[in-house]
């Protein structure tokens, strides 16, 4: 696929390099296409560059469909708990609407509304122990600033 998009810059690394570079240079990175086992263990490490695994979204594209989630998939031990990080799940939301429907101006808006209660200082447990919000309260602060 690399000759069909010349405009993208393409790397090869073994996996042990790549969780080294990773947290290195993570700026390098943008889109790593590996196979599911060595996929789960970068970005379980990457998450901790953003401080929370409950931070990073990500999509698994075949040729014909597309599953949009958190990196750390469903997370059915915190069912109920109103502590989940949401920002994963939202933000797989906002690269399935630049990805898969071309609406990269509301992707763009949705990206904005999270840095903006981030930058407020507001989280879930797993971000900010001195201004925790619930899961649904989190969303809710997201939802407002969108």
């Amino acid at each position: 696929m690399e000759k069909d998009f010349s405009d993208v810059t393409v790397n090869y690394l073994f996996v042990d390099n790549a969780s080294m570079q990773i947290i290195k240079r993570p700026s390098e990175f943008d889109v790593i296409v590996t196979e599911n086992m060595f996929g789960d263990i970068l970005t379980d490490e990457a998450s901790v560059i953003t401080g929370s695994l409950g931070m990073l979204p990500s999509a698994s594209i075949g040729e014909k469909t597309a599953i949009y989630e958190p990196i750390h998939g469903s997370y059915p031990k915190a069912a109920g708990q109103n502590t989940a990080n949401p920002i994963g799940s939202i933000l797989s939301a906002a690269m399935m609407l630049e990805y898969n429907f071309g609406l990269k101006k509301e992707s763009n808006a949705i990206y904005a509304a999270v840095e903006k209660v981030i930058n407020q200082g507001f989280g879930t447990k797993d971000l900010n122990p001195k201004k925790v919000l619930g899961t649904k309260e989190f969303g809710k602060k997201i939802a407002k600033a969108l």
